[in-house]
């Protein structure tokens, strides 16, 4: 017997990512059991990734960068 799971998606009720615990209910994935059956989840969520890492940071608040030549190993080191 194979028991297929999503590798992809998100719950319709709770916009919650897809794993092992999904169930299919009436031809549409929930993230869990209690969300197939309309009851409120016992754990509350928290993000995967911290918000701040989701944007880009701008160049300017990356460290400046000297030249090759002060990069180099001194002779006589």
């Amino acid at each position: 017997m194979v028991d297929y799971r999503p590798a992809t998606g998100s719950c319709p009720r709770c916009q919650a990512a897809l794993g092992l615990a999904a169930v299919k209910e009436d031809g549409r994935w929930y993230c869990s059991p209690a969300c197939a059956q309309g009851r409120p989840r016992a754990e509350p969520r928290v993000p995967a990734v911290p918000e701040p890492r989701l944007y880009p940071r701008p160049m300017r608040f990356l460290r400046k960068r000297g030249p090759k030549e002060l990069k180099s190993t001194r002779p006589g080191s």
